[in-house]
């Protein structure tokens, strides 16, 4: 018996729900009928009957399963991979299969053809083609008819592989990000040909080839320079090289490259595939071709300044949804440091996979168009188009501030004994144990009616027995004992719960600034420490230090000293670059001693990202 697609995702989404799930809500999920639902829950029971697994169901409760995580894990890759080889493609996927064919092949394909191919009828292709014209011209190709000879696509070579590797992306699930990854850490792993991409033979066996060898091309050493969706831009672009050179579809000029045994002393992974393929498919090896495969940039203008760049994006997407993320100086650390990373990698493919696309569009729309029209309008100079997998990438960042923004806190006000250290005390106290508080002021009997007059709070804590008529009153001990703690934790999550959307969205920045009140000391010895760090690289850069990135460069020191402080230092997967590192051995060794002499510990990352300031 086979599942339908959309059973397929039924089953999927229930493994996912940790809690039952009504046909009602998977009515609206996928968005079909009840009744469809129900049938579709039929067929499920039958094929689950096949593997001794039971769907439970319960009236007014929904439906769910009742099985261990390694039983989840089991049914679920066993049904990722049906989806990849299902018989019944819904319209997505015959879309996707259907330009797939059409790039694959220099021949016109008739609609009989297609519709051989995909098992369904004529005027299913038909109608097909209105949803493959829409996509093909949002890359820029066209579907062009030829009256009584069959179908083809046309555009620039460029817009015909972003096409391609759109597709291939798109279809990708986490299982095969396991499989592909799995064999490329441990070659001897035969499950990479399971893999669905594109149902096209041509492609498929190129790209289990190229799988293959570059298998065998890393090490440990070399793995450390790329993270996963950098290596699978560098396999896919390798694979669609292969097989449109192979239809003589070449992106550029005929220029064969030049420098290929300095690319080899390097150990350029992109290089390396490319003349191992290229080979074997008596290919030559052309310039513009190893540009495509290792790099996204065509064009390279001035480089940008990421700060400059990184308040321009913030302001532009502030002004355009009127939210305040301009305040919110931890989102301009973190895009800050994105930025300064992505766009200084030696390999940069800005339409990488991405699985949270489709997520933040469906869920955060009009954030996720103000973040795609600000890149669009800052980043000027990269030479290639700014697309959904770059975009989404920022906006997560925008995403983590606007979490934070809306995040409720209750408002409370504090009545105690007087001074520092019992307010200290109690500060902490509360703030280890709960959230979602914001203590805003401390009063003693005396003075409480006014304070809370003045602060209009949303809950009052007091170890004295007060009153108040414009907010509950919590009466706790001197110092709060754990009843007293359970008790605040129950009124906040009630009047949370309870609110009607009455509480102000806050950012913690007062909370934040608080817990470090008695971290002056620290907080001194830390500015000192990154200001001797900056002025001992100022020397050991002298003559080679940007100029229009000196002012960028003093806050990504602190930044960088603030990290290594705090143990979040950039992750080494796929930040390294070896070659830049050793570029200057001897500067290299004086940066090492500099932190070391001031017991900081750099890693390679880091390292990476602070010679993107100095030309070597």
């Amino acid at each position: 018996m086979e599942l339908s697609r959309r059973s397929i995702k039924i089953i999927l989404k229930l493994l996912e729900n940790e809690s039952t799930i009504t046909t009602r809500e998977l009515g609206e999920k996928f968005n079909v009928s009840v009744r469809t639902i129900k049938y579709d829950l039929a067929d499920i029971r039958e094929w689950l009957k096949i593997k001794n697994i039971k769907l439970y169901s319960q009236r007014n409760k929904g439906v769910w399963f009742d099985l261990t995580d390694v039983e989840k894990i089991t049914l679920k890759n066993e049904l990722l991979v049906t989806q990849s080889f299902d018989v019944y493609p819904d319209q997505t996927t015959r879309v996707s299969r259907i330009l797939m064919q059409l790039l694959m092949t220099n021949d016109l394909l008739t609609i009989d053809k297609l519709a051989d191919f995909l098992s369904v009828s004529k005027n299913t292709i038909v109608t097909d083609l209105e949803k493959v014209d829409l996509l093909a011209e949002t890359f820029q190709v066209k579907l062009s008819r030829s009256s009584g000879y069959g179908l083809s696509v046309q555009g620039k070579e460029e817009d015909l592989r972003y096409l391609i590797e759109h597709l291939l992306q798109s279809n990708f699930t986490e299982y095969d990000i396991y499989i592909i990854m799995n064999q490329l850490v441990n070659p001897k792993d035969e499950r990479t040909s399971s893999i669905n991409l594109g149902k096209n033979d041509l492609f498929q066996s190129t790209y289990t080839k190229i799988i293959n060898e570059l298998s065998l091309l890393l090490n440990p050493t070399l793995l450390d320079q790329f993270n996963y969706t950098e290596l699978l831009s560098i396999s896919l672009r390798s694979a669609i090289s292969v097989c449109r050179l192979s239809l003589h579809q070449p992106i550029g000029s005929l220029k064969l490259l030049n420098d290929q045994e300095k690319l080899i002393q390097k150990k350029s992974i992109p290089f390396l595939i490319m003349k191992k393929i290229f080979e074997q498919y008596d290919l030559p090896l052309l310039e513009e071709e190893y540009k495509y495969i290792a790099s996204n940039y065509t064009k390279k203008g001035p480089v940008q300044d990421s700060l400059d760049l990184t308040n321009r994006l913030i302001k532009d997407v502030t002004e355009e949804i009127s939210i305040p993320f301009i305040k919110d100086h931890q989102l301009l650390t973190n895009l800050f440091a994105h930025l300064s990373l992505r766009l200084s990698k030696k390999y940069q493919f800005i339409n990488e996979y991405n699985p949270f696309v489709d997520d933040i569009k469906k869920k955060y729309p009009d954030l996720f168009n103000a973040v795609l029209v600000a890149c669009r309008r800052e980043i000027v100079n990269l030479g290639v188009r700014i697309d959904e997998s770059f975009v989404a990438y920022i906006a997560l960042h925008f995403l983590a501030s606007l979490e934070k923004q809306k995040q409720e806190v209750i408002r409370v006000v504090y009545i105690c004994s007087t001074g520092l250290g019992v307010t200290n005390l109690i500060q902490q106290r509360i703030y280890e144990e709960i959230g979602n508080v914001e203590i805003i002021g401390f009063a003693s009997v005396l003075n409480a009616d006014e304070v809370i007059k003045e602060k209009k709070p949303d809950l009052v804590i007091s170890i004295f027995p007060i009153e108040s008529d414009t907010c509950p009153v919590i009466k706790v001990n001197a110092i709060p004992s754990k009843d007293d703690i359970q008790k605040i934790k129950s009124t906040v999550d009630y009047l949370l719960a309870n609110n009607g959307g009455i509480f102000e969205s806050h950012l913690k920045q007062t909370r934040e600034k608080n817990e470090f009140k008695n971290s002056e000391k620290f907080s001194q010895d830390l500015i000192v420490k990154g200001y001797i760090i900056y002025e001992g690289l100022l020397t050991i850069f002298k003559g080679v230090l940007k100029d229009d990135y000196l002012d960028a460069f003093l806050l990504h020191v602190f930044l960088m000293v603030h990290r290594i402080t705090f143990d979040i230092q950039y992750d080494p997967v796929g930040n390294v670059d070896k070659d830049v590192l050793i570029s200057d051995k001897q500067l290299l060794l004086k940066v090492e001693q500099l932190f070391a002499e001031n017991d900081l510990s750099v890693n390679d990352a880091e390292l990476t990202a602070l010679f993107q300031y100095i030309d070597i």
